[in-house]
């Protein structure tokens, strides 16, 4: 079937008169006809049927029963330590910083000379060079002293002395401070017992126990004090005239900075 003009051109001789009812839908449905004819002519082509997954690879499965095997990246991360300066890191590497915590390299960088900091919201181009993976919270890591029998000693003397076996710090206050004496300051004629909790024989607070039978001590510790590694952590006697008093127990609430 052909389609049928009213007029002559370049698409052929008219009829010359209007079409009726049947020429019309002769049209389409020959137009129509040739539309559906092309599509038949069509080759179906290549589509994605399914998709599947294994650990690291993805297949795509064709309509022509042929497959394509894409592997996929393995993210390998590695602690390097702490962050320092004029360091070149790479992407993947996870380093700890500014104690905040565990952080991601997101892109190839080498950090700025000294005196810059670790700045976890540092940017190149416009996109960030870290991403917080685990934050870190206060690891306890108390020291737990024990000195037996009297606690009488001259002025200056040592009752107690450790070595710091990794960076740590002794918070500020008196929370999770904890001081004993078996025996009680209560002697005749007895005074307060005050102890020097120092670093490195630098006085950095002190603990009191009360004339009259006082066996809890009392701590002032007026700022945080960190502590390298083979920084020495001591109690000293500053005033102890009283021979009852004895069995002493301490806990300092140090905190490990080493992470």
């Amino acid at each position: 079937m052909t389609v049928i003009y009213v007029t002559s051109g370049a698409w052929g001789a008219g009829v010359g008169a209007p079409l009726s009812a049947a020429d019309v839908d002769g049209n389409f449905y020959d137009l129509d006809q040739r539309i559906v004819a092309l599509n038949a002519d069509l080759d179906e082509g290549k589509r994605i049927e399914s998709v599947t997954y294994t650990s690291n690879s993805m297949t795509f499965h064709f309509t022509d029963g042929t497959t394509q095997v894409i592997p996929l990246p393995i993210a390998t991360l590695e602690f390097v330590g702490e962050w320092t300066n004029s360091t070149p890191y790479t992407r993947g590497h996870m380093i700890s910083g500014g104690g905040l915590g565990i952080f991601q390299v997101l892109q190839d960088h080498t950090t700025p000379a000294p005196p810059a900091t670790f700045d976890p919201n540092a940017t190149a181009d416009g996109d960030p060079l870290y991403q917080l993976w685990m934050p870190l919270r206060d690891v306890n890591y108390d020291a737990a002293v024990f000195v037996s029998g009297s606690i009488m000693r001259d002025a200056g003397a040592l009752l107690f002395q450790g070595i710091a076996n990794r960076s740590m710090r002794l918070p500020a206050g008196t929370e999770a401070c904890f001081a004993f004496l078996e025996a009680g300051n209560d002697g005749a004629g007895a005074t307060d017992v005050i102890l020097s909790i120092q670093k490195n024989s630098t006085e950095i607070g002190t603990i009191t126990f009360p004339a009259g039978g006082g066996q809890d001590g009392t701590f002032a510790i007026a700022a945080e004090t960190n502590f390298g590694i083979g920084d020495r952590y001591a109690i000293r006697v500053t005033a102890s005239d009283n021979a009852e008093p004895s069995d002493l127990s301490i806990t300092l609430p140090f905190l490990r900075t080493d992470i």
